[in-house]
């Protein structure tokens, strides 16, 4: 915003330094490449400047786990850069204001929770306290802080982990971590159901029995996974949250890859106990031609009204 009013002709900097304290928001992993020399020469002459990082809300617009790694480096890069601004540039510093989005912004799905990223937060909070971390810290943060068993995840791991830990949110934090073996399922699992069920197997209800049985196998256990787990975050939620979050989550996260389970499971059962035999092909209901219409879409600028 200072930027574009001296570049708009603005010349009154010495009235507007008495009105205004600057914050400087920036949630990338390294903070000392995203401002050049003349950006901070702009707030040298400010009295108080505030900057603002964050320990959850900027991984992603959709995103259900605040991975340490990229929280902590935001913190000791922001550390860093402002070290070089105050001492290159004079730049008066006077805090750092950890943020934690719950939604991008009002329209949007719900991103990470605040339970589930208290380690995101206590890391970020120590590396802040003590400028840098160390394997003692690393350790004391983990086990003392949080109490958890094993180190928790810094990024998301190439397998299944699951983390316990004792501090206050940690039903929320370790929900996350059997919402992530889930979701590993489903993609080995739909990996497997996709080649021998495609839309045409279900549009045409034909199917190859054998792989049937093997489809339908791996399906019904994923879709008993996904049913306690619907149940089970529902109830840890409340614990934390009103009663529209669960499920709003639940719609936001799961449910559409619960519906694609539940429809592949149907009909694979409704084909076990149906199909008898295989139709000739052509199949019969596939030989007409697929038309396809183009839609004729404007869109038009929102326009406001005022009174």
């Amino acid at each position: 915003m200072i930027s574009q009013l001296v570049n708009s002709g603005y010349t009154n900097m010495t009235e507007l330094i008495k009105l205004v304290v600057p914050m400087i928001w920036a949630y990338v992993d390294d903070v000392k490449s995203w401002f050049d020399d003349s950006f901070w020469m702009r707030f040298a002459p400010f009295p108080e400047v505030w900057v603002a990082s964050s320990y959850k809300g900027s991984s992603g617009e959709i995103t259900t786990m605040s991975y340490i790694g990229h929280h902590q480096r935001n913190q000791q890069t922001w550390l860093e850069t402002m070290y070089t601004a105050s001492k290159r540039y004079k730049v008066n510093f006077t805090g750092i204001a950890v943020t934690g989005w719950s939604r991008y912004d009002h329209m949007l799905s719900l991103c990470e929770f605040i339970p589930t990223s208290i380690p995101s937060l206590a890391y970020s909070l120590q590396t802040i306290e003590h400028g840098r971390l160390t394997d003692v810290l690393n350790e004391t943060i983990s086990q003392k802080i949080l109490g958890c068993y094993q180190m928790p995840l810094w990024e998301r791991s190439t397998f299944a982990t699951f983390i316990a830990c004792k501090f206050p949110g940690h039903e929320m934090y370790e929900m996350m971590h059997q919402y992530d073996s889930i979701m590993r399922q489903h993609e080995e699992t739909m990996a497997f159901v996709r080649l021998f069920v495609t839309d045409i197997h279900l549009r045409q209800n034909y199917i190859h029995y054998k792989r049937a049985e093997e489809s339908l196998g791996r399906l019904l256990s994923l879709e008993n996974q996904m049913i306690h787990f619907i149940d089970a975050f529902q109830n840890a939620c409340l614990m934390f949250f009103t009663a529209d979050i669960g499920p709003e989550w639940l719609q936001t996260y799961l449910m559409h890859t619960f519906k694609e389970v539940q429809q592949r499971v149907n009909f694979l059962d409704r084909s076990l106990k149906t199909q008898s035999s295989w139709l000739q092909r052509p199949l019969p209901k596939n030989t007409s031609r697929i038309v396809v219409k183009i839609r004729n879409i404007t869109f038009n600028s929102l326009i406001r009204f005022s009174q």
